[in-house]
C-alpha cells in the first residue's frame, strides 16, 4: 500500500511546487501572490515528507518526517490565513492577530520536534497490508495531538471566514471567485475531519491539496470573471465626469453616459443628442479625419460654461473602421480656477487692491507708454500702525487696511493706478497734472477716529516722489516716496513730504557710513574721548567717556554723523560693547600706575537693554580687567528704564548690589517724571542744561525748578551732575544750589585719553 500511497504524495507534492512556480512567473509583482506562494510551496514540501514518512524503514526517521509534516502543516495553515486577510483586503486592520497564531504554531512545532523522545504528540506503529510490506501509521493520538488539531482547525477556520466575510460584502460579479476559495478548504477540512472521527487508516485529505491548491492559483491569478471588463467599463463610463457618446459604423449613438445626455438634452428628447452629433459633423469635423477637437461656450443659467469636444475614430487590428465616439470635456471649473489664480497672483488678498508685483507692473507700463507726461509715485504709511495691532488687536488692523483701501477706491479715478505695497503701505500713480493734494489729504483723513477712541488717533503720512527717469524701476520710485515719508514719520502736524535730490544723498550717505562700520571697528578706529566732570572744589577725579571716529583719510567724524545712523540700523549696540571694553582697559591701566580712585562714566543706549545681557557684560568685564566697579559709572536715561520697569528696575538694582553706581542721565532732556526719582534706585542724578534754556522773563521759574530738583536729589541721597555748563555765572548759582559736580564747555571740551591723564592725573 505505500507504493501507492508516497507516489501519489509526491506526485501530489511536485504539482503544487509547479503551482508555485507558475504564480511567481505569472504575476511576479502582485502582492497576492506572494502569500500565495507559500501556501503552495510549504504544502508541497509537507506532502513530500508525508510520503517519505510512508516509505521509512524504521520508526525514529518515520518520527521525524511525521513531525515535519505537522510543522509545516502549521507553517502552511497561517500562510492560508495570511493570504485569505491579503486577498480580501482585511490585511492592513487584522495583521497584528496573526502572531498570536504564530506563538500557538512555535510551541506546537517544539512539541512535535521532541516527540520522537517524549511520545507527547502520537504514537507510531507499523501496519502490515496484504502484500507483506508495512509502513508506519498514526497508532494513538496523545494530548498534544489535540492541541495540535485545535490548532489547525482554527487556523483554517481563521481563513473559511475571512472569505465568507468577503462573499457577504462582494458585488454578485465577484462572488463565484471567493466561493470557490472557500469550498475548496471545506472540503479538505470536512474530509480531514472524517479520517479522524472514524479513525482512517490513512489521512486521505491530503489528496485534496492539488485540488485545492489549483483553485487558489486560478482563481487568484488565471480568473477573471465573464462579463467583468464589460461591466467595468460601462460603470466607467457612467461615473466619467466627461460627455462620451459612443457611435457604431453607421453611425448611430449606441451608448453615452448622463453628462452627455444632460449636454445634449437628449433626456427628455431622445432625438436631441442625434441633431447635436449631426451638427457636429456638418460644422467641425473634416470629412476623413480621425481626430478632431474645438472649443466652444454655452449661457446655462446666466452663466458662461466652457467646453472642450474632442472626436476620435476606432479601428481594429486589421484597421477596420468600427465606429468613433465623442469625448464632451467641461473645463468650467478649470477655467474659473485659472481667472481665480490669476486675480491671486495680481490682487492682495485683503483689500482687493494690486499687489505690489502688479502695481510695480501697471505703474511702469503707464509711465513708459507716456514718456511726455509727469507722473507722481505717491506713497502712504500708517504711523504707529504696530501700535494699532498691539492695543486694538490684529482684526482692527485689517479693518483699518480695508478702510483705506475703500477710501482709495472712493478717490481713485481712471487716471490712478493704485495698490497695496505691503503691510500698512499703499502706493499711487498718477499724472502730475491730475493730483490734487488738498483733496487726498482730505481723503484719507477720514481714518483718523476710525478706532473710535479719543486717545488714539490715526494719521496716516504720504510721500511723493516726481518722475523724471521715467526708465527708472517702479520698486525704486516708491522707495525714493517712502524716503520723503522718513522725514516727518515722528509729526504729527506735517503728513505729507516730497522727495528731493537731498534726502537721495542724505541716504546714501546713511547707507556709507553704515558699511564702513565693520572696517572700522576691526581697525580700531573708534576710540573714546573724556570729558572732565569737576567737583566743586576743582578737582577732576574722572569723566564721561565719549565716543569717536578717527577715520584714516576723513579724520574726525563727529558722532552727530554716525551715532543716530548706527541706532536706526541697530549697530549702536555693538559699538557700545567696544567703547565699554575700551573703558574697562583703560581704568585697569590707571589702576595699576596707582590712579585707583579715578572714575569714567559710560552711556548705555536705549536698545542696548532688549539686545544685550547688561548685567552679565558689565560684571564680566569687571571680573576681565580686575578693576573696581565703583570705578565704572553706568549712566542710563530714564526713558530707557521707564519704558519698562517691570524688568529694568530690578536689574538697576543688582547692578548697584554688585558695586556699579548708576546716574539717571540727561533729566530734564525728556518728558522727566519726579515719580521716576521715587522708583528709580540711583547714585547721581544728571541734570542736562537744556533744563534752563528758556526765555529771560521765564529765568527766575526755571532756576526755581532747578533748585527744587537740586534739593529732591539730595534728600534723596543723591549726588547731583549739570552738564552743559558753559558760563561762570552758571556755575555761581549751581553751586549756590547744591550741585556737587559740573560738566561742560566752561571747564573742558571732550579730550583724547593721553590728554586727560597729562592735565588731570598728573594732578
Amino acid at each position: 500500500m505505500k507504493w501507492i500511497l508516497s507516489p501519489l504524495l509526491f506526485a501530489a507534492s511536485i504539482f503544487l511546487m509547479v503551482s508555485g512556480f507558475v504564480s511567481f512567473s505569472k504575476a511576479k509583482n502582485n502582492k497576492i501572490a506572494s502569500p500565495l506562494r507559500r501556501v503552495l510551496f510549504l504544502s508541497g514540501t509537507a506532502l513530500a515528507f508525508l510520503g517519505a514518512a510512508y516509505v521509512a524503514k524504521d520508526e525514529l526517521p518515520a518520527y521525524c518526517l511525521y513531525s515535519a509534516y505537522f510543522c509545516l502543516i502549521d507553517a502552511t495553515l497561517i500562510s492560508l490565513v495570511v493570504f485569505a486577510r491579503r486577498y480580501t483586503g482585511h490585511h492592513t486592520r487584522t495583521g497584528g492577530k496573526i502572531r498570536y497564531f504564530c506563538f500557538a504554531a512555535l510551541v506546537d512545532c517544539v512539541m512535535m520536534a521532541a516527540d520522537p523522545i517524549t511520545h507527547w504528540v502520537y504514537s507510531l506503529s507499523p501496519y502490515y497490508d496484504k502484500f507483506g510490506t508495512y509502513f508506519f501509521r498514526i497508532e494513538s493520538r496523545n494530548i498534544m495531538y489535540w492541541y495540535h488539531l485545535v490548532l489547525a482547525y482554527l487556523l483554517t477556520a481563521a481563513a473559511m471566514a475571512t472569505l465568507g466575510k468577503k462573499i457577504v460584502r462582494s458585488p454578485k460579479i465577484y462572488k463565484m471567485k471567493y466561493a470557490c476559495l472557500l469550498a475548496a478548504i471545506s472540503m479538505i477540512l470536512l474530509t480531514h475531519a472524517l479520517c479522524v472521527r472514524f479513525s482512517a487508516l490513512v489521512d486521505v485529505s491530503v489528496v485534496l491539496y492539488p485540488f485545492a491548491g489549483f483553485v487558489l492559483l486560478y482563481f487568484t491569478i488565471l480568473y477573471i470573471p465573464r462579463g467583468l471588463m464589460e461591466r467595468l467599463l460601462f460603470f466607467t463610463i457612467a461615473n466619467m465626469k466627461d460627455g462620451i457618446i459612443c457611435l457604431d459604423v453607421d453611425g448611430k449613438p449606441v451608448h453615452s453616459n448622463r453628462n452627455a445626455q444632460v449636454f445634449c438634452s437628449s433626456e427628455n428628447d431622445p432625438k436631441a443628442m442625434e441633431i447635436q452629433i449631426e451638427r457636429w459633423f456638418r460644422e467641425n469635423i473634416t470629412t476623413g479625419a480621425n481626430n478632431q477637437s474645438w472649443s466652444l461656450t454655452r449661457r446655462v443659467d446666466d452663466t458662461n460654461r466652457y467646453y472642450d469636444i474632442e472626436y476620435k475614430t476606432i479601428f481594429d487590428a486589421q484597421y477596420k473602421y468600427l465606429g468613433c465616439f465623442f469625448i464632451i470635456h467641461d473645463k468650467t471649473e478649470e477655467y474659473e480656477g485659472i481667472s481665480e489664480e490669476k486675480y491671486r497672483a495680481n490682487h492682495d488678498l485683503l483689500t482687493g487692491l494690486y499687489n505690489k508685483e502688479r502695481f510695480n507692473e501697471a505703474a511702469g507700463t503707464e509711465i513708459l507708454g507716456n514718456t511726455d507726461e509727469r507722473y507722481y509715485i505717491i506713497c502712504t504709511d500708517v504711523k504707529n500702525f504696530k501700535i494699532v495691532n498691539d492695543v486694538f488687536g490684529t482684526d482692527t488692523g485689517d479693518r483699518v487696511l480695508k478702510r483705506l483701501a475703500e477710501i482709495f477706491d472712493d478717490f481713485c479715478n481712471d487716471n490712478y493706478i493704485y495698490g497695496r505695497l505691503t503691510g500698512d503701505r499703499f502706493a499711487l500713480c498718477v499724472k502730475k497734472d491730475s493730483f490734487d493734494e488738498r483733496a487726498l489729504l482730505e481723503a484719507i483723513s477720514q481714518i483718523t477716529n476710525f478706532t473710535g477712541s479719543n486717545s488714539f488717533k490715526i494719521y496716516v503720512h504720504v510721500g511723493v516722489y516726481e518722475v523724471k527717469d521715467p526708465y527708472l524701476k517702479v520698486s525704486v520710485m516708491c522707495d525714493r516716496a517712502n524716503l520723503a515719508i522718513k522725514t516727518i514719520k515722528d509729526s504729527y502736524s506735517n503728513i505729507i513730504a516730497y522727495y528731493d535730490s537731498k534726502l537721495r544723498e542724505s541716504y546714501l550717505n546713511e547707507q556709507k557710513v553704515i558699511s564702513l562700520f565693520e572696517d572700522a571697528l576691526a581697525n580700531r578706529e573708534f576710540c573714546f574721548y573724556v570729558q572732565p566732570q569737576t567737583q566743586v572744589n576743582g578737582r577732576v577725579e574722572g569723566g564721561e567717556a565719549l565716543v569717536r571716529w578717527i577715520h584714516p583719510s576723513q579724520g574726525m567724524i563727529t558722532p552727530g554723523s554716525f551715532v543716530p545712523v548706527f541706532e536706526q540700523a541697530g549697530l549702536i549696540s555693538r559699538l557700545d560693547r567696544y567703547i565699554w571694553e575700551l573703558a574697562c582697559s583703560q581704568l585697569r591701566k590707571w589702576d595699576q600706575e596707582g590712579y585707583r580712585q579715578n572714575y569714567l562714566s559710560v552711556n548705555i543706549s536705549q536698545k542696548d537693554f532688549y539686545v544685550l545681557d547688561i548685567y552679565d557684560i558689565f560684571t564680566t568685564l569687571v571680573k576681565k580687567y580686575q578693576i573696581d566697579p565703583k570705578n565704572l559709572h553706568l549712566e542710563i536715561t530714564e526713558t530707557a528704564i521707564m519704558n519698562n520697569p517691570q524688568s529694568q528696575l530690578p536689574l538697576i538694582d543688582k547692578l548697584r548690589q554688585f558695586g556699579f553706581l548708576v546716574e539717571i542721565d540727561d533729566f530734564g532732556s525728556g518728558y522727566s517724571s519726579l515719580n521716576t526719582l521715587k522708583d528709580f534706585n540711583a547714585d547721581v542724578l544728571k541734570i542736562d542744561m537744556g533744563f534752563l534754556e528758556t526765555k529771560a522773563e521765564n529765568e527766575a521759574k526755571s532756576k526755581t525748578i532747578l533748585r527744587s530738583i537740586i534739593s529732591l536729589a539730595k534728600a534723596l541721597d543723591m549726588e547731583v551732575i549739570t552738564e552743559g555748563v558753559e558760563t561762570q555765572e552758571q556755575v555761581r548759582f549751581l553751586t549756590d544750589f547744591g550741585c556737587d559736580i559740573f560738566q561742560g564747555y566752561y571747564f573742558a571740551k571732550p579730550m583724547p585719553v593721553e590728554d586727560f591723564e597729562k592735565k588731570y592725573l598728573s594732578l
